[in-house]
C-alpha cells in the first residue's frame, strides 16, 4: 500500500514537472512573438517604480494625486527629450567625423598587426610574419558598423517611447486601485494577507529599482566627469551607456568601460593618457560595484550567479540588449514575489546565492 502511494506521488510530481516545462516553453514563445507589445509594458513598470517617490513628493505638497501623476510624467518626458537631444547631437558629431576615427583605427590596427606578426609565424596561414587570421580579425572590426549598431538600438527604444509613456499614464493613474480591488474581492484574513503580500512586494521592488537607478546615475556622472577632464569626445553618449549597461551585471560594466577607453586610444596619440583613463574608470567600477552597491542593496538582489547568467541569456535572446537591461530587475521582481508566497518560497530560496 505504501509503495503504491509512493509510486502515485512520484507520478504526480513527474506530471507537475512536465507541465511546468510545457508552461515555461509556452511562456517563452508568447514573450518572443509578443515582444513589441510586452516590452513597452515591462519598461513602463520599471519607470513607474522610479516615479512613485516623485508622485509622493508632489502629493506631500498638497497637490492632487492625478495632477501629481501628470507632473511626474511631464518631468519624465522632459528628461527623455533632453537625453534624446543630447544623444542625437553627439551621434551627428560622431557620424560627421567617423571617417577620421575609422582611419585612425585602421592605422592602430596595422601597427598592432605588424607588432604581433613578428612572433606569429607559427599561426596557420602566416607568410613572412603576416597572419591571415589576425588580418581577418582587424578587417572585421569596424567603428562604422559598431556606430550603426548602437544608433539602431537607441532608435529602436526611442520609437517605443510614446507607447511606454501612454502605458505609464494609465498605470500610474490606477496605482492605488489594486488594494481597493483586493478588499472588495476578498474578505477577512485572505484580503489582509493578499494586501500584505502586495505591500511587501511593492516596497522591496521599489527600493531595489530606486537604489540601483541611483547607483547607475552616480556611476554615469563619475564616468562623464572623468571623461570630460581627460577631454574624451562624446561624453554624454558614454555616460548614458554607462547608466544603461550598469543594469547588466558584470558584462555591462565591462562594456561601459571598454567603449570610452577604445575611443581614447584612437583619439589621443599618447597612449599614457588612455592608460590613466583606464585605471580611473576601472577604479570607479570596482568601488561602485563591489563596495557601494553591496552595502546599499544588501541581500535585496541575492541571486545565484547561474540564475543571473540564465536571465541575461534568456531576456537577451528575447528582447536584445534592452532585454539584458531589464533581465536582473525582472528576475529580482519574480524572486521577491515568490518569496512572499508560502507555496513558492522554496523556489525563491533556490534562486538565491545563499
Amino acid at each position: 500500500m505504501e509503495n503504491r502511494q509512493n509510486a502515485t506521488s512520484l507520478s504526480t510530481n513527474l506530471i507537475i514537472a512536465m507541465l511546468g516545462v510545457i508552461v515555461l516553453i509556452a511562456v517563452g514563445y508568447v514573450l518572443a512573438i509578443a515582444k513589441d507589445i510586452l516590452f513597452p509594458f515591462a519598461m513602463a513598470i520599471f519607470v513607474s517604480f522610479i516615479l512613485y517617490p516623485v508622485i509622493e513628493f508632489f502629493e506631500k505638497k498638497k497637490i492632487p494625486s492625478s495632477l501629481a501623476t501628470l507632473l511626474s510624467i511631464i518631468l519624465f518626458a522632459a528628461i527623455i527629450y533632453l537625453l534624446v537631444f543630447l544623444v542625437s547631437d553627439s551621434i551627428n558629431q560622431f557620424s560627421s567625423g567617423i571617417e577620421k576615427y575609422q582611419e585612425r583605427f585602421d592605422e592602430i590596427s596595422k601597427q598592432v598587426e605588424s607588432l604581433l606578426s613578428v612572433n606569429m609565424n607559427f599561426m596557420p596561414g602566416s607568410e613572412n610574419g603576416d597572419s591571415t587570421i589576425l588580418k581577418e580579425i582587424t578587417d572585421n572590426l569596424s567603428i562604422t558598423g559598431f556606430a550603426t549598431s548602437v544608433i539602431g538600438s537607441i532608435s529602436s527604444l526611442l520609437s517605443k517611447t510614446f507607447m511606454i509613456i501612454l502605458i505609464l499614464i494609465f498605470m500610474l493613474l490606477s496605482r492605488n486601485q489594486l488594494r481597493q480591488k483586493i478588499k472588495a474581492a476578498f474578505k477577512g484574513e485572505t484580503a489582509d494577507r493578499l494586501e500584505n503580500i502586495f505591500d511587501n512586494v511593492n516596497i522591496q521592488i521599489r527600493k531595489y529599482i530606486i537604489l540601483k537607478t541611483l547607483i547607475s546615475i552616480t556611476t554615469a556622472v563619475l564616468f562623464m566627469i572623468t571623461l570630460a577632464v581627460f577631454g574624451v569626445e562624446f561624453v554624454v553618449v558614454w555616460g548614458i551607456l554607462a547608466f544603461v549597461l550598469n543594469f547588466i551585471p558584470n558584462i555591462g560594466s565591462l562594456i561601459a568601460t571598454i567603449l570610452p577607453i577604445g575611443i581614447a586610444f584612437i583619439q589621443f596619440e599618447n597612449p599614457m593618457i588612455a592608460l590613466w583613463l583606464t585605471i580611473i574608470l576601472i577604479a570607479i567600477q570596482q568601488i561602485m560595484g563591489n563596495l557601494v552597491e553591496p552595502k546599499l542593496l544588501g541581500d535585496r538582489v541575492n541571486l545565484s550567479p547561474i540564475v543571473i547568467l540564465f536571465s541575461l541569456v534568456f531576456w537577451g535572446w528575447l528582447w536584445g540588449i534592452w532585454g539584458m537591461f531589464l533581465s536582473v530587475p525582472i528576475t529580482v521582481m519574480i524572486k521577491i514575489i515568490l518569496e512572499n508566497i508560502d507555496a513558492t518560497k522554496p523556489i525563491s530560496i533556490m534562486m538565491g546565492s545563499k
